[in-house]
């Protein structure tokens, strides 16, 4: 190969990789259910064990396993789930969150950070880490992290799109993430951590990906973190303080003002359109240092 061409070959595909980026950057929050059921079931299942081959396989440091991998493409299952995930803000005074609408996808891939079963980090006088030090679990976010990108170009450039989530919240102290993957024990260790989501599958052809299908938006608080309905003072198994809040639906009260809980009251959107955080050139600046 000459130097043209191997200058040739450099170049091959820099454009289709851009264009992977700038689509996966996009978080997908509305889903066409019914498309991917007309994928044969064969067809789908290869599909889902191609993408969980490559979110189990992304490099990690020095090859450990710092976390597991749950998923489900069972739509009762994702419909359920999904009803767990408060945390988009909506506004932030009086505050307001949404569910996090791109967990209700086609395929919902969970990463749980954990402890691995080996130890092959260690201290400057050559004994193991242990796996409770604060750099052991960086390497698990760090390992998460490698592997949802991975997961999502994959996805991509299998003509999906995806949406990632890290909303993973109980409501009114039901604990109800750590229970349905049957890992409480492990939570309350410290053994194990929820980390991050990734919805797949195909957008609605016709709506802008920041419209979600919610129908409900809850006010009285900013994000989803230690929420009560029912007028709980602290969490039941953390002790930590609960926030008081209120689930309104827009089919009912849509462009009406409602009071939270605290008196605050709110001007309630007629429909869910998530675009606070929509575009990256909103002043946030990411430098490029020599």
């Amino acid at each position: 190969m000459d130097r043209e061409d191997q200058i040739k070959h450099m170049f091959y595909d820099w454009d289709s990789e851009r264009k992977v980026m700038l689509d996966i950057q996009k978080c997908q929050r509305n889903w066409d259910h019914d498309k991917w059921f007309k994928i044969h079931e064969q067809l789908r299942n290869e599909i889902i064990e191609e993408l969980l081959w490559v979110a189990t396989n992304a490099p990690s440091k020095q090859h450990e396993g710092y976390y597991d991998v749950h998923y489900t493409a069972d739509r009762d299952v994702i419909q359920e789930i999904s009803r767990y995930t408060w945390g988009y803000t909506h506004r932030r005074n009086p505050p307001a969150t949404w569910r996090n609408s791109q967990a209700n996808a086609s395929l919902y891939i969970l990463f749980v950070a954990k402890e691995p079963t080996s130890q092959l980090n260690c201290n400057a006088d050559g004994t193991p880490k242990s796996n409770k030090d604060k750099n052991r679990w960086q390497n698990a976010y760090c390992s998460i992290g490698i592997a949802i990108g991975l997961t999502m170009r994959a996805a991509a450039k299998m003509g999906f799109q995806t949406g990632c989530n890290k909303s993973h919240n109980d409501l009114n102290g039901d604990d109800f993430w750590p229970k349905k993957l049957g890992i409480m024990e492990e939570i309350k260790n410290g053994t194990k951590e929820i980390c991050y989501g990734l919805g797949v599958g195909f957008g609605k052809e016709g709506v802008e990906r920041y419209i979600s299908d919610e129908t409900e938006i809850m006010i009285g608080a900013g994000n989803g973190s230690k929420l009560t309905t029912t007028e709980q003072e602290t969490h039941p198994r953390t002790g930590k303080k609960m926030r008081r809040a209120k689930v309104v639906s827009l089919k009912e009260h849509g462009g009406t003002k409602v009071q939270d809980p605290y008196g605050y009251t709110h001007n309630i959107p007629v429909k869910p359109e998530f675009k606070i955080n929509s575009f990256r050139n909103r002043g946030i600046e990411i430098k490029e240092i020599k």
